[in-house]
Parts: structure tokens; sequence; C-alpha cells
């Protein structure tokens, strides 16, 4: 039987990504989309009619119970991320969350040890995770070694200065699930004029004495983002597709020894899958119906907005265990 979906958030990310990754699942019979919710009714129908829901609402609570769904997915703006999850937790329905998990470390910090009390199965949508070049660049990293990584985010004209915790939080969570948790971090930050954003610089060190070093720059005049891994003879990298990174840069993955390419892949050419975003669901879905602990549960997600916070704050130094650890 399909699962029934519940969906609270019709904004422009959601129009994106998630609408028409669910509605590609719905005409897979994977998922029935029951409803959409938006504190603004218009919009909702809007999303509604576009992808195919059978209700809109703007009242949440008293539309769930009508649509009676297996998993709620929450798309929300981040400052409203964590009211709504723990008001949600309380239902005992699983619950796919869009990134990040609150917008502090004591926000995702809380809706994991709620999560744990309620014990509700959660997913974080970091859609890296799900990328495919990243998942064979995970693959390479279990084969080997790696001594050394270097990951380049670059934007132009994204002068938030939340960035490193609304954009920027992606990059490291996809370094821990390629190189697990590090141990400490280094945060250089880089002033610029007129603004009251940063760029920077991070080095994480890990626990085999790895070494990450990340390049977070906000205003280049290019659009790249690119994880380079390295062990003993041996390197292999990624660069995400065109929503990430310029049409001219090289984008897929490749695997380098004795100074050749080894193993290439290309993109698929398809939004949804090189974005990640059919691939998070079905790794969500395919937990759920092996009652297997989630891949990117609150839990671990608040790992990641550590280090996230840690940049924002322009904190070095060792990383503490969190709360619930």
């Amino acid at each position: 039987m399909p699962l029934r979906i519940a969906h609270i958030g019709a904004g422009e990310w959601s129009r994106y990504a998630h609408g028409p990754a669910l509605e590609r699942l719905a005409a897979q019979s994977v998922v029935s989309l029951e409803l959409i919710c938006d504190l603004q009714i218009e919009r909702a129908r809007q999303f509604r009619d576009l992808f195919r829901y059978r209700l809109a609402s703007d009242n949440i609570h008293a539309s769930l119970a009508e649509a009676r769904p297996d998993v709620i997915v929450c798309t929300v703006q981040p400052a409203a991320t964590a009211a709504l999850v723990k008001s949600l937790l309380p239902l005992g329905i699983p619950l796919f969350i869009e990134k990040p998990p609150g917008v502090s470390l004591a926000e995702a910090t809380s809706l994991a040890a709620a999560s744990i009390v309620a014990n509700v199965p959660t997913f974080v949508a970091f859609n890296r995770r799900s990328i495919p070049s990243i998942v064979r660049l995970k693959q390479w990293a279990a084969q080997h070694a790696v001594r050394f990584a270097r990951v380049e985010m670059l934007r132009t004209n994204r002068l938030e200065p939340d960035f490193a915790i609304a954009t920027g939080i992606h990059v490291l969570d996809a370094l821990r699930f390629l190189m697990g948790d590090p141990n400490s971090i280094a945060v250089t930050p880089y002033l610029r004029d007129n603004s009251a954003a940063c760029d920077y610089s991070v080095r994480l060190v890990f626990p085999n004495s790895a070494v990450a070093e990340i390049s977070m720059m906000l205003n280049t005049g290019l659009r790249r983002e690119s994880y380079f891994l390295s062990a003993q003879g041996a390197t292999a990298e990624a660069v995400l597709g065109s929503a990430y990174s310029s049409p001219l840069c090289y984008q897929g993955d490749r695997e380098w020894s004795e100074e050749r390419i080894v193993s290439e892949n290309p993109l698929a050419n398809d939004p949804q899958i090189d974005g990640g975003f059919i691939g998070e669901y079905e790794a969500f879905f395919r937990a759920l119906a092996e009652s297997e602990p989630s891949p990117c549960s609150l839990s671990d997600a608040a790992r990641s907005m550590q280090l996230a916070e840690a940049v924002l704050t322009r904190y070095s130094g060792p990383l503490p265990p969190l709360p619930f650890s």
C-alpha cells in the first residue's frame, strides 16, 4: 500500500524539490499525496493543483485527522521548524524534516531529545547524502584510508549572515557522512565590507588524524560545490550538478590513481536524481519498511548543527559530546 503523505509547507524550495519528488513517487504508487498545508491557503491550493494532492488546508492539526497520514513531511522555514516539529512528535507519526533542524544547536538538541522520548522515526533532509556522486564517494572512502579532504562551497550573491547554518551546514554534514565525526574544529572568518556576512575557512580534525579543509565563499562570481578525498596513492572527487555548480564546471565524480582517471561517472541529467531528492525519500521509506534506524535522524542531524553553529560563532577547539549522546 502507498504511504499516505501529509505535507506541511508549500514555499519556493518545496515547490522546486519536494513537490516534484513526491509527485514522481506517487506516480510509482510509493506514496499517496493526501494533504498539503500552508498558512497561506491560496499557496496551498496552488501546490495541491500543481502536484495533485487530495486536500489543501491552512489548519494543520485539524486537517491531519482527516488525512490520516503514515508520514508527515515538514518543509517550513527554519525559524518555524522547531515549534512545528515539537507539536507533531506527540502524534507518533514518522517525520521527514527539511534541514536545518531549527536555527541553533539548542533547538536541534531539544528536537533530538524530544524525538527520543517520543520514540518517533525522523529523517532530516540533508540531500547530499543521497546524491549519487556523494554516495559513490562514500563507497570509495570505505575502501581507502582517507588522509585529507578538501571541500569548496562557492556561491554568488549569497550574503546572508546565517549562511553557515542555513546552507553551509550541507557541506559539514556531507563530510560527516563521508568521514565520520570530527573531534575538533578551527574556524577562520573573513569579514566583508558593509555586510554582516562572512566567508569562512574551516579545518576539521578526525580521530584517525585525517584532516578536512572547507572553503565557504559567498560571492565568488562562480557557483561550485566540490568534494576531494585523498588517500595513499589514490584520489576521488565529486562536483555536484547544475543546481550547485555553474554550467562550465566539471560535474560528476571520478577516481584517480597513477596520475590517470581510473573511473568516471557523469550526472544522470535528472535534477531529482542528481539533487538527491528522490534518494532521500527512498532512504527514509526503506528504513521505515525494514524497521531500521533512520539514516539521518534528528539526533544525527544535531551533530551537523553543532559544526554549523561553531562556524557561525567562529568557535575553534574541541567538539564536546552532545547531551543525548
